[in-house]
Formats: C-alpha cells, structure tokens, sequence
C-alpha cells in the first residue's frame, strides 16, 4: 500500500474532537504521514498520535473575520508544501482545503450546515452557506456524512455535483481510551454515594436538553447529573441550577480532552441525549454522544428524533421520549430504573472506531 500525506485541516482544537483524533490515529496505524492544523493551544499527548506533526494557528479576530484570518493563515502553511490528501474538517475549513496544492480533497461533512438549527431564522445567513458550499463543492473529490440520511439530504441541497463521491463514517469512539481508568465521581465531587448519576456530554447550549436534564433532577429522586462540556449557554444553565436549587445535584465539569473522556463516561450510569428538533440537521442527527454512552454500556434516555429513535429502539439502548414533555422524560427515568442495567462495554462493540477504520482507508485509496 502506498503511503499518503495526509493533511487534516480543522477549525478548533483537535484535543475535544472525536473525529479528528481518530481519523488521526487511523492513518498513523497504516504509517501515513499525517499533519493537522487548528486552533489548539497545547498537545495532550495519547497513543497513536505519535509522529503526527501539529501547527497552531492563533487567531487575533473575532466572528467573520476569524474564518478569513484562518483562511489566510492555512493558506500560507500550504503554499509551502503539496500533500497527496487534504481533508477539510468542517465547513470552515473547506475554502483552505479546496485552494491548496493536493492531489485529492476530501470534504467531512459533519451537519448540514444550511440547517443548523443557529441559522434556522436567519436567511441571508442560510444562504451565504449555501452559496459558499455549494462553490466550494466542485473542487472537492470526495464527501464523508455521519449518515445515510445526511448524504440524501446534501445531494437533494447540491444536485448539480454529481462528479462527488459519497461514503458514510459513523461517531463512533475508540475503545481503547483508558477503559481502566474509572474512577469515583462521587467521591471526587462530592456526591451522594447512593445516587446513580445520568451524564450529558457535548456543548451546553440551547436545544441540547441541558435545561430539561436540570429540571428533571429537581423532580426525581436518588440521581445526580453530571454536565461534561463548555458553551455560550453554561452561565445560564449554572443559573437554572440555582433557581431549582439543585446545586448539590447537578454538577458542571466542563470540557474534557477526547483521550480522556471514556473514563469519566464509564463512571456514569444513564446517558442523556433529548435533544430538541430545531433545524433539520438536528433532527437527522447522530451525535457523538449516543455511541459513546452505548459503548460504555449506559443505558439512554433519547429524544424521538429520527436518527436516534431508529439506533435506540433497533438495538435496545434504552427509552425514547418527548424532548418537551418533562412527565414523559420523568416515566422513561423510571423505565430505565426498572428495565434496564448497565451493560458491559463489550456489549456494544459493533458501536466502535474499528469498524470505520478499513472504511476510511478504503476511502483515502479510491
């Protein structure tokens, strides 16, 4: 097999990104020379990203004029040298994927961006989206979605780039990520021994059941919550847990590196996912999170969204509820209380990164 460089372009900082790492430690498993460049201010060290060359990016400007700052930025980084794959992260990487020098550009195309749920009533701004992907579209040669049901979506939105070829790679996690580290959440913060603890994870802002979590808490007994990441909204939802006053329930930890995350999933006992459907693309979502606490044996409490619905109910994950409907989250808890156990991780090993490594390879070798 020929070797590739390979290089990984995201606007963020890869140590918080599933997707990235592994991606990364995939091609360093096969020796391919792999380069990222981000917006990361350190490195967390952890296997398989040994021999990966890293370059930060710092970015002085704010909203509009970040994403030209890091387009100029990554565009003097690659004018340097010519790799034989670039793959534009997101969206925001996809102009400085598409007008550099390689032989191939891959595209991961994580949401449908003209339908996030941000730009839900926002026009001008859906179509300047659109308008810039769908520009952007003709240089690249392939696109990755996180679902069959995105890839549909996109090729109805850009009809007219029939030359693209579509695959799909699944979030799931990596097993490996310090399984053996579990260790006393309750000890470590303090929290009732007798309390079994639900955990979200993923950014704190509106439509992600932050909110519905904290109130559910304030209406259950024998259960705490564990808040695993940052966003514009953590002030607020602090607020909210004063207000109930459930400051000794709920607990904000904050983000947490991606090598690190599995130890503090493990250690939980119920997975939250009632996310709100705005925007289509969080209707079709399937987040992250929901593999993540399938594979560490939780089981889920899932709004009736499509995508997440299907994954819930065809393998047994847990129960699926109204994500507006507090009495129905509340009867789904004690469901789960009732009918479900915490399963071992290797129950779900169908739900890992090694079952998309040899569909990533065998994508960057078409």
């Amino acid at each position: 097999m020929t070797t590739k460089n390979i290089l990984i372009i995201f606007l963020g900082d890869f140590n918080y990104d599933a997707r990235c790492i592994n991606m990364i430690r995939s091609f360093r498993s096969e020796n391919h020379p792999v380069t990222l460049i981000g917006t990361h201010k350190e490195i967390i060290n952890g296997t398989g990203l040994e021999g990966v060359t890293f370059h930060s990016i710092k970015l002085k400007r704010k909203r509009i004029l970040k994403y030209i700052e890091f387009f100029l930025k990554v565009r003097w980084f690659t004018s340097k040298q010519k790799y034989s794959i670039i793959i534009a992260s997101d969206l925001y990487s996809l102009a400085s994927a598409c007008l550099s020098k390689t032989n191939k550009i891959i595209y991961d195309c994580r949401e449908i961006y003209t339908e996030l749920a941000a730009l839900e009533s926002k026009y001008i701004y859906k179509k300047i989206t659109y308008i810039y992907e769908n520009y952007f579209l003709r240089f690249v040669n392939q696109i990755i979605t996180t679902a069959k049901s995105d890839e549909e979506m996109l090729k109805n939105i850009y009809n007219k780039h029939s030359h693209l070829s579509w695959n799909q790679i699944y979030n799931y996690p990596d097993l490996i990520l310090d399984s053996n580290k579990v260790f006393d959440i309750h000890k470590e913060l303090n929290i009732k021994t007798n309390h079994k603890l639900i955990v979200y994870q993923g950014v704190v802002q509106k439509h992600r059941g932050v909110g519905q979590l904290i109130n559910l808490i304030s209406q259950s007994h024998g259960f705490s919550a564990i808040i695993i990441g940052d966003g514009e909204e953590k002030k607020y939802y602090k607020e909210v847990v004063e207000k109930y006053n459930v400051q000794d329930k709920v607990f904000f930890i904050g983000k947490i590196p991606y090598l690190n995350l599995f130890q503090y999933t493990l250690a939980c006992d119920v997975g939250w996912l009632v996310i709100k459907g705005h925007g289509i693309s969080n209707q079709l979502a399937l987040p992250n999170k929901l593999f993540e606490y399938a594979t560490a044996g939780l089981p889920i409490i899932s709004s009736s969204l499509i995508n997440m619905k299907k994954i819930v109910e065809q393998h047994n994950l847990g129960v699926v509820v109204n994500e507006n409907n507090i009495k129905e989250q509340l009867a789904g808890l004690e469901k789960i209380k009732k009918d479900f156990k915490k399963k071992n991780i290797n129950n779900n090993i169908k739900f890992t990164w090694s079952s998309q490594h040899q569909i990533l390879m065998n994508i960057i070798n078409e």
